[in-house]
């Protein structure tokens, strides 16, 4: 029964990363979809019960995302696409809030002149700890690997193989694939996504993206 428990919390974190990292990429007809059908809020209340996190929490987070049934869905699109422009990717280095762990963590330190997005410490490391699990960024020449949506893609990676690992019982592959999850989220996940997902609650207008981001902030506290 507790390897049961176990499987279920790793597939449950492997399907919410998945969630938030669909989530916070440039929004697209699925996206706007699952809000007005509510599909988005069952499957996010879903995948945080599985998760771990307490069912009121969850409702309560996952209840945010249903405000939009009667929306018009290329009034909804646009005006998403406008707010996610608006806050991520403001040209000249001038986004409120950048997508990327680097360009992030460059800002909020108060660091001088415009951030780099390519070849920085930061995602040196993310691309060396995604080939080291086997994972191979995604247009790594056009996208900053370390992005908002491509780190918890690799989260979702690294729960899912943990639950692999944890279904069949190899004691040793469950131990490696913990320490891959343990190094990753101290090293980079918990190092700037609570604080992304709050600077978002707090910049976003009153619309999706305040609600995804309380979504997020919830999900973080889960993980962590």
């Amino acid at each position: 029964m507790e390897r049961i428990d176990e499987v279920r919390r790793a597939v449950g974190r492997a399907d919410l990363c998945e969630l938030l990292s669909c989530a916070f990429a440039y929004p697209d007809e699925r996206l706007v979809e699952g809000l007005m059908d509510g599909s988005l809020a069952d499957d996010a209340l879903a995948c945080l019960v599985d998760a771990g996190c307490d069912e009121a929490s969850a409702r309560a987070a996952a209840d945010g995302l249903r405000a939009w049934p009667d929306a018009g869905p290329d009034e909804l699109l646009h005006a998403m696409r406008r707010t996610y422009t608006r806050l991520h990717l403001a040209p000249g280095g001038r986004a409120p809030i950048f997508p990327y762990e680097s360009a992030f963590l460059h800002k909020e330190r108060g660091l001088p002149g415009v951030p780099a997005l390519f070849r920085t410490p930061v995602t040196l490391d993310v691309e060396r700890q995604m080939r080291e699990a086997g994972v191979q960024a995604k247009n790594n020449r056009k996208e900053p690997c370390d992005s908002v949506f491509e780190e918890l893609e690799f989260l979702s990676y690294l729960y899912a193989r943990l639950a692999d690992a944890l279904h069949c019982g190899e004691g040793e592959s469950v131990a490696a694939w913990t320490e891959r999850i343990r190094m990753f989220e101290e090293e980079h996940a918990r190092a700037w996504l609570p604080s992304f997902m709050r600077r978002t609650q707090e910049l976003a207008d009153d619309g999706p993206y305040r609600a995804l981001a309380a979504l997020g902030m919830t999900a973080m506290g889960v993980l962590s």
